[in-house]
């Protein structure tokens, strides 16, 4: 047998928490399932090769498919897939028997059969990469696993079995109570991005530069590996995305072939929020084109929530709602940092892009002043993404429970809204509000502390029943802060992006 090799990795870095896992799944005396899934590049197949690399891996790898054909459930698609996993099969088996590439199959259960000899007894990984693509989206592809799963493959001790893939409300779907496989995995590991001390252990570019990608395109790998060699991630960011063909001018387009299925709601959803910022369920479902309601009015709730599972969307209610996920305030908005990204900055120039407008200097397209105001959005939402990192800051994480969030009400009549960026709740009676403000290149005047001021009188005003709290602020900054700000006691804590670096450094919390 010539099995599946996987080279050493000698940068590979991070993923403590999930190797762990893995060792103990691995060293169960019993066949297992593992199922390893989470959004597009956020480094499922690099931590399972690694770890698995010693082992002899039978791997097949789903092809990613015509968006089209899978919309039409194409048999064309199926049989290509099949036809792939035949010519693997004929590369490990070398001359073992027939060619498999030149028989005729038309079920999954065919191609199972043929693979049984080279796993029923023998120790091996057995690897299906991309389940949604092998699968063409169907429930068939592990139905028919199922028996050959059950009759023989549990009963083999060495065998270790793992499915994976970027779309995981498919992936998840194939082993809930409805489902063939229910029951047959109890290993089911959703991977997510790198914090923020796995970003700086990959990066090796200083906490400014660590800080900066955290912020510009979140913890995910690939985004990652796009901006370790740029002198900086400021001209990383515009190699990579203001020339045509560049990896972050197309990667929108990739998304939605792997993580966000086929449905085109998806794409409808993001565009939406893209536009308004953040929308209530209501408000996004009015807008979807028709034609999709008419489908079934199940199909957009299914997308919205997909998008939610997968990290694109975040959903959120006003920290004092008592129940968030039925509350009729709860507001949608784009959570991936990628994301707003592309929405903020690529596609309003894509054109230019395409035409070879800043082929000589990407930097042209995005001048400093915008990225800055670009980063300004992202900080804040980064900072309410990582509260845990805030809170072991202050040192009461781990120590207090506590709730957190952003708080916010509408505007009516003559009354502005108001928009708290982040709280802390604490079970014994205090509340921590945090202002955020990303002040690089702009200093911060008392002016910011007295707004602060004002936010937490309105908020008390609106919820009496807090008034007996003691009452805290916090300015979290990019930059320390100088001048009176800093030197008058404005805020009760002054708490600088690095300073949350530090904690990442220590492992309280994620990032």
């Amino acid at each position: 047998m010539r099995y599946y090799a996987v080279r050493e990795n000698p940068h590979f870095v991070g993923r403590e928490f999930y190797w762990r896992q893995l060792q103990e799944i691995d060293r169960l005396d019993e066949a297992s399932v593992i199922v390893v899934y989470g959004r597009r590049r956020v480094g499922k197949t690099e931590l399972l090769e690694q770890f698995f690399r010693k082992k002899p891996i039978l791997k097949f790898e789903g092809l990613q498919p015509d968006r089209r054909r899978i919309r039409r459930n194409s048999p064309h698609e199926k049989r290509r897939q099949m036809a792939e996993c035949l010519a693997r099969l004929d590369e490990y088996a070398q001359s073992r028997g027939p060619h498999y590439s030149n028989m005729n199959v038309r079920r999954w259960s065919d191609f199972f059969r043929l693979l049984l000899p080279f796993v029923e007894q023998n120790e091996v990984i057995l690897y299906f990469e991309e389940l949604q693509w092998l699968a063409n989206y169907r429930d068939e592809f592990l139905s028919e696993f199922k028996p050959f799963w059950d009759d023989t493959l549990r009963h083999n001790r060495k065998l270790r079995v793992i499915v994976s893939g970027s779309a995981p409300a498919f992936i998840v779907n194939q082993f809930i109570s409805t489902s063939a496989m229910y029951g047959r995995s109890n290993h089911m590991l959703k991977l997510e991005p790198f914090d923020l001390r796995e970003i700086d252990e990959f990066l090796r570019k200083g906490k400014r530069e660590t800080l900066l990608a955290a912020i510009a395109v979140g913890g995910i790998p690939e985004y990652l590996k796009q901006l370790k060699n740029a002198p900086s991630v400021y001209t990383g960011l515009c190699g990579k995305s203001f020339v045509p063909e560049a990896f972050f001018r197309r990667e929108k387009d990739r998304i939605f072939v792997s993580s966000l299925s086929t449905d085109r709601a998806y794409e409808d959803i993001l565009d939406y929020l893209a536009q308004r910022g953040h929308a209530a369920r209501e408000e996004i479902y009015r807008a979807i084109d028709a034609g999709h309601r008419k489908k079934a009015g199940g199909s957009f709730s299914t997308a919205l929530d997909h998008l939610v599972e997968v990290d694109f969307v975040e959903q959120y209610a006003p920290l004092t709602v008592a129940d968030p996920e039925h509350a009729r305030n709860v507001r949608y908005a784009i959570a991936d940092e990628y994301l707003q990204l592309y929405y903020r900055l690529i596609r309003k120039k894509a054109r230019a892009i395409d035409a070879g407008k800043f082929i000589a200097n990407p930097a042209d397209a995005l001048p400093l002043a915008d990225f800055n105001k670009l980063m300004g959005y992202a900080f804040e939402r980064w900072c309410r993404k990582n509260e845990a990192l805030i809170a072991g800051h202050l040192q009461f994480a781990g120590v207090v429970d506590y709730d957190h969030g952003s708080w916010f009400e509408r505007g009516s009549g003559k009354n502005a809204g108001l928009q708290i960026d982040l709280m802390f709740i604490r079970k014994d009676s205090r509340i921590i509000l945090c202002e955020i403000k990303y002040n690089v290149g702009k200093a911060l005047t008392a002016e910011t502390a007295y707004e602060t001021g004002e936010k937490l009188e309105r908020f008390i005003g609106r919820n009496p029943k807090y008034r007996n709290y003691t009452l805290e602020t916090a300015l979290i900054t990019m930059e320390p802060v100088t001048g009176k700000l800093a030197k008058d006691g404005y805020f009760r804590y002054l708490i600088t992006a690095e300073d949350l670096l530090g904690v990442a450094g220590r492992g309280e919390g994620r990032g």
